[in-house]
């Protein structure tokens, strides 16, 4: 599969990357905005069909390990293990035993699955030295094997340090055995959801550059979690754990649901020319070892069938099943006391259909993710001579839409914020906010960072959040609470001034965790100022439903603030908007400008169109505001 870059991407790209060059020849990794370039312009991955199922090998018995490992005990006559929701058909085993290891090989390669992702924590920890006898009977058995990286502890430059050197450590001892996964020679490691959400985004080029450096061979880095960024970023994409759009479906709810999830995650995989990785569960049920826990039924083997048939359909590049033998989260195939060998048996069948089906043909997945040449060019046109600025540690697809249209951006330090001369509005006239909700407040003294994002404000700058978590600007370089959102011009609710006696307009605008219940409630888009996005969505019914509002009341009634997508229900009564402008006319920071977009707008709307007329109106009131003609509209 690859990417296709129209002629004005490879010219832009071709003079970026030779400063790029020049900045890794020096030894400096590159920012993460010079890697996802030079990322656009060799991207391209292709590899043959695998089946890999995660596997975990921290299970032991006293009669090895002096003690219960993972599994808490065992009630032979009661089929009972403390820790596992379902009893393993050969009852509680060892990891690091080679008959068990031996057995599960045979058992799954004669049942279609190529190859395990085994869990691992570290070096030289119980799970790694149970990985070596895996791998080394896989190269026996003509089996396949990697790593499920798990965990990559520390901050900042010491998180980077350990990461590099685990990883040149797997690549050292592992990486050249026949066994061990690979694409063109290069050896595949799977990238755990913890390890993403440990590790900021701008760490993973020094991480991915040092590693290759001081391993002197290349890698393949799998990335936990379907989004754009980490579709730039790594060379292919996954998700372990579905549940959460499995649980409380029927077979036919979830044949619906399935079929668009993983049609919509192989498309973003191909259109970014990476490995497009679907996973399959036979169900899930953490209740016994987590309250409340998650539990979808396993439908007596049709989820399974059903997840089975649709991610054939999807054509992915590889099928992943979650899980080989995760008994403490009831997802295992493994043939159990309660379902004897019915999962394996469906595995064969499946798998043999999928390995035997055509790829798809390089150029069906040579597809954008909508924008146009005629969308970029437009884009282009408005920010000629314009520069946003980026603040560190953001993870938005803002950003990574901004650089594909060909925006120039300009990566911000928390340091360089502090420096009026690199942070003014006539250098950055915009200022992007795409983190989640933490920034830095203080690097040298109290509440510097805040008082020079303050300051840009008052000097005219137009500060845009887009964030990937609900509250922007919410929490400190402490962990803690300090909500500055508020105090640099977002009127979000909770952020603002203490609301006072009753108000019409805050009778119904607040903010959630999750929706009420029973109300039916929809976005109303100003298509007036957003021209091209749908007049009307509803309110998502799924994934993360915090609502963080912008709130018009809690402006000045001199500013100007231009609601843009409003939340309303079935009686016309207002909740917030998502999408909101302000300009502060003699309230603080007066002279500046805001714009709002609540996480979930984008997709939403649709990420293309959603960037596309949000930008094209930021550059609208910019050049206004360079003009001195403001608008003044406070309309709906």
């Amino acid at each position: 599969m690859a990417c296709v870059l129209g002629r004005w991407q490879r010219l832009l790209l071709l003079g970026l990357l030779l400063a790029a060059s020049a900045r890794i020849a020096n030894g400096e990794p590159p920012t993460l905005l010079q890697f996802l370039k030079e990322r656009q312009v060799h991207s391209g991955v292709q590899a043959p069909r695998e089946v890999l199922a995660f596997y975990y090998t921290w299970y032991g018995r006293p009669e090895r390990q002096g003690g219960w490992v993972h599994w808490g005990g065992e009630n032979v006559a009661m089929h009972d293990i403390p820790e596992s929701t379902h009893y393993p058909a050969q009852g509680a085993y060892d990891s690091h035993d080679p008959a068990v290891i031996d057995g599960h090989i045979d058992l799954a390669k004669s049942h279609g699955i190529t190859g395990f992702i085994a869990t691992w924590w570290g070096q030289g920890v119980y799970h790694d030295r149970a990985f070596a006898t895996l791998l080394e009977h896989a190269g026996r058995k003509g089996f396949k094997v990697t790593v499920y990286w798990e965990t990559a502890p520390g901050e900042g430059a010491k998180q980077v340090d350990k990461a590099v050197d685990d990883l040149c450590y797997l690549l050292k001892r592992y990486g050249a055995a026949d066994a061990f996964l690979k694409v063109d020679g290069k050896p595949v490691i799977f990238v755990y959801g913890r390890v993403m959400n440990e590790v900021p985004l701008t760490s993973w080029p020094a991480i991915i550059q040092r590693t290759r450096q001081q391993s002197g061979r290349d890698f393949l880095l799998i990335a936990d979690g379907y989004s754009d960024a980490n579709a730039q970023l790594f060379d292919g994409i996954h998700t372990y754990n579905i549940c959460g759009w499995v649980q409380g479906r029927t077979a036919d709810e979830l044949r619906r649901t399935a079929a668009t999830s993983f049609s919509d995650a192989v498309h973003l995989a191909r259109s970014r020319g990476r490995l497009s990785c679907l996973t399959i569960i036979p169900g899930y049920d953490d209740t016994k070892i987590r309250k409340p826990g998650l539990k979808a039924e396993r439908l007596n083997g049709e989820a399974y069938r059903v997840l089975w048939e649709e991610a054939i359909k999807a054509n992915p590049d590889w099928v992943l099943i979650t899980s080989w033998n995760e008994w403490h989260e009831g997802s295992e195939i493994e043939p159990s006391w309660e379902d004897g060998d019915r999962y394996v048996k469906l595995t064969s069948d499946y798998a043999r259909r999928f390995l035997e089906t055509a790829p798809a043909p390089a150029s069906a997945a040579d597809k954008s993710l909508g924008l146009s040449e005629a969308q970029a060019k437009a884009m282009q046109d408005l920010y000629r001579g314009k520069t946003i600025g980026i603040l560190p540690d953001y993870g938005s697809s803002a950003v990574f839409w901004l650089l594909t249209a060909g925006i120039q951006l300009k990566e911000l330090s928390w340091t360089q914020t502090l420096d009026p001369e690199v942070l003014n509005p006539k250098r950055l006239p915009m200022l992007l906010y795409a983190g989640g909700e933490h920034y830095v407040r203080t690097l040298r003294e109290e509440g510097d960072v805040e008082a020079a994002l303050h300051r840009y404000l008052s000097d005219g700058g137009l500060l845009i959040a887009c964030s990937h978590q609900p509250y922007p600007f919410c929490y400190d370089q402490t962990g803690r609470g300090n909500i500055a959102a508020g105090r640099l011009g977002f009127p979000i609710f909770g952020s603002g001034p203490a609301l006072k006696g009753a108000n019409a307009d805050l009778s119904h605008a607040r903010s959630w965790e999750s929706p009420p219940s029973g109300t039916a409630l929809t976005f109303h888009v100003n298509n007036e100022r957003l021209p091209g996005l749908p007049a009307q969505v509803p309110f998502p019914t799924d994934g993360d439903r915090r609502w963080r509002p912008s709130i018009e009341s809690l402006v000045g009634s001199d500013d100007v603030y231009v609601p843009l997508v409003r939340l309303k229900d079935a009686q016309g009564n207002c909740y917030g908007d998502g999408i909101a402008y302000i300009e502060h006319r003699n309230t603080s920071p007066q002279g500046g400008r805001n714009l709002y977009v609540w996480m979930r707008m984008p997709d939403l709307l649709g990420s293309n169109d959603a960037f596309f007329s949000v930008f094209s109106f930021a550059a609208a009131v910019t050049a206004k505001n360079e003009s001195s003609s403001s608008p003044r509209d406070r309309s709906r």
